[in-house]
């Protein structure tokens, strides 16, 4: 079998154009694979964060997480919640939170939460307590970061 004189020719185009056309066909496939987490997602890491910060009794962490404006259940301010939080951080030197079945419904600024979480604490390293708690929160956006501006909770299905 003979290949006409142009088949070298059309090989040489082919091996100078492919190379380019892989070059762009997988620039524009990062581009797709980069794309920003979507709002969930934040949203999600910075209640990770939060739970971090409240494990460590990192106040000034904790702080980071809520808004100018939160509140907490029956009416706590910020002020009045971390002198709640202090009392349960001094009882309870070990704290572990689980969240489960955590549910967020996202608006555009603002987002509501609720999840059933266990919260076990503990004077020295075996825990001493422990209880289930359903949780509702709602976050805002401020200064384009999730913060918290409500904290309600519950122990099994009665208010505290």
């Amino acid at each position: 079998m003979t290949f006409p004189a142009d088949f070298d020719y059309y090989i040489k185009m082919i091996n100078k154009i492919l190379p380019i056309y892989i070059v762009l066909l997988l620039g524009s496939l990062s581009l797709f694979s980069c794309s920003e987490p979507d709002e969930a997602d934040i949203l999600n890491q910075r209640i990770d964060s939060l739970v971090s910060a409240i494990e460590k009794h990192d106040e000034k962490g904790i702080k980071e997480f809520l808004s100018k404006d939160f509140s907490a259940k029956e009416g706590l301010n910020k002020t009045q919640f971390f002198l709640f939080a202090r009392y349960h951080f001094k009882r309870n030197k070990n704290v572990v939170i689980t969240i489960i079945d955590k549910e967020v419904r996202l608006n555009k600024e603002q987002a509501d939460v609720t999840a059933k979480v266990l919260l076990i604490g503990a004077s020295e390293w075996l825990p001493e307590r422990g209880q289930f708690y359903k949780v509702a929160s709602r976050w805002q956006k401020e200064s384009g970061d999730w913060v918290m501006s409500r904290l309600i909770w519950e122990v099994d299905g009665k208010k505290n």
